[in-house]
């Protein structure tokens, strides 16, 4: 919700982060650090750079008494893994995470894992989310889970070992699911009809605005914990705004808070410059649950002992309702799209870098885009319905993806392959941003929060995928985006199968 895309990591306290590729080589000695990089390298490494001429250099000298050896060993030299390494200087001292805790050679698969830390996090976050603003309310989710994630992320500038901040990254990878989350449904509870999905859309547009600004910001300050640092402290200012974020009405009347929903509702008529009727506590009081008050007839008595059933049915074991007789095909549909959804966006804004390039102009040219494909989306949605317009945006990034295999090899046809997967990345964009209302008008409202939760777990369970999936580009370089292809064709499908919906 998930740092960002770009390759330092650590960019973002709210997104998943990939580290930068910078040229390392094995260690030299200390008294030989005089000589140069270029003739170490050649001379004492020529296989790679995680292997050394094995030797006793506190027996070399200087320069010359290296050479004498390395002519002298010539073919029946032997060598031995590095056990420290040196870092190109070329961005000055600013240290990525690689150069930190040494995540090169036989430590590279630690990236993956470090990854897997903030998303196992996210997925987590994106199943208890629900639940916990359910019962604490949607205001005092948010921001206490903001205020969480600011304080983390500034501590995290300061990890002192690479167990440390892989604990944070899943702390931050919980607060921020859940941030994400509980604000999409904070803002499209605070309005209705055709604004609602507005609203819901527009959510997801500061996440690719920040694409944008956070790789300007990653381009001037190189060293990782100096970034965590910057993006990070800003937050406490503005975590003011617990004085200004409305809870949310819906909230407010489903618990029968009805003195903070008058409140609410009299704020947001001063706001907008409407005067309310003047019996409007009492139309508010009608629909409010029949819990919170005393029936009046034997027919309200009934009705108020059915509600407390269904209440208790949905509290006690809510998988028996999203996965009952009448909604199991709606379910497990929705997982599958979720899972596919998210393979896709996130395979494609974690490893932008993968593609070659310029990563900085690769991820602010996507970010611009796929900001202006959200807004697009919106009156595109408006006029021809969200399941069209969803099936659409799943189909053509997987079309894109499966495209790639048929680009010929070459650095002179790298542009085709990072054109095909920008427009990919574009427009699961903005199909991420429709989905979560797509899936919530699939759920009559007593069970609506599950079924938007499930789609979430689908969401979980692909982000702890994505980082493996890219393990796979070592077997073949295309076949991480083959798969994302697959997975946008399989949840095209599985959006077309559910069912349709009125706006």
């Amino acid at each position: 919700m998930s740092t960002s895309r770009l390759h330092l990591i650590g960019l973002s306290s709210h997104k998943p982060a990939r580290t930068a590729d910078k040229d390392f080589w094995c260690a030299r000695p200390h008294h030989l650090r005089d000589i140069d990089v270029s003739l170490w390298r050649n001379l004492t490494q020529p296989k790679d750079a995680c292997s050394i001429l094995d030797i006793d250099y506190s027996t070399i000298q200087n320069l010359h008494n290296l050479i004498d050896y390395t002519k002298s060993a010539g073919l029946s030299a032997n060598y031995t893994q590095c056990l420290e390494f040196e870092f190109s200087k070329e961005n000055g001292e600013a240290k990525t995470l690689v150069e930190e805790f040494g995540l090169v050679c036989k430590h590279r698969e630690l990236l993956s894992v470090v990854e897997m830390c903030f998303l196992a996090g996210a997925a987590i976050g994106s199943v208890l989310s629900g639940y916990i603003s359910d019962r604490y309310g949607r205001k005092h989710t948010l921001l206490s889970f903001a205020f969480v994630q600011t304080v983390f992320g500034t501590i995290l500038a300061f990890s002192t070992s690479l167990a440390m901040y892989m604990g944070l990254r899943v702390i931050i990878g919980f607060a921020s699911m859940t941030v994400a989350v509980v604000s999409f449904v904070l803002v499209v509870e605070l309005v209705s009809g055709k604004w609602r999905t507005i609203i819901g859309i527009l959510n997801i547009l500061p996440v690719a605005a920040t694409y944008v600004l956070s790789s300007g910001i990653a381009y001037y300050i190189r060293d990782w914990r100096t970034l965590q640092l910057t993006i990070s402290l800003p937050w406490f200012v503005f975590l003011s705004m617990w004085y200004c974020v409305p809870e949310s009405p819906r909230w407010l009347l489903a618990r029968g808070k009805l003195q903070q929903l008058y409140s609410v509702v009299e704020r947001a008529a001063r706001m907008n410059g409407i005067t309310l009727p003047a019996n409007y506590q009492k139309s508010l009081e009608a629909v409010a649950p029949l819990v919170n008050k005393a029936p009046s007839s034997i027919e309200d008595a009934v009705n108020e002992r059915n509600l407390k059933a269904t209440e208790s049915a949905i509290k006690g074991n809510p998988l028996t309702v999203v996965f009952g007789r009448t909604y199991w095909r709606t379910t497990c549909l929705t997982l599958i799209s979720w899972l596919s959804l998210i393979i896709i966006y996130f395979g494609l804004t974690l490893h932008l870098s993968n593609f070659g390039g310029d990563i900085y102009m690769n991820t602010a040219i996507a970010g611009t885009i796929e900001a202006i494909s959200i807004c697009l989306s919106i009156f595109v949605v408006l006029k021809f319905g969200i399941k069209r317009n969803l099936v659409t945006y799943m189909l053509i990034p997987g079309v894109c993806c499966l495209a790639t295999n048929l680009v010929p090899k070459g650095e002179e046809y790298l542009i085709y392959v990072i054109a095909l997967a920008m427009i990919a990345k574009c427009v699961i964009g903005a199909s991420n941003a429709i989905i979560p209302i797509f899936t919530a008008m699939q759920y009559p409202t007593i069970v609506r929060n599950f079924g938007v939760g499930i789609g979430n777990l689908g969401a979980g369970v692909a982000l702890i995928l994505v980082p493996y999936m890219w393990l796979l580009e070592h077997i073949e370089p295309l076949l991480p985006m083959t798969i994302m292809g697959i997975c946008g064709l399989i949840g095209s499908v599985a959006l077309i199968m559910m069912k349709d919906i009125e706006q």
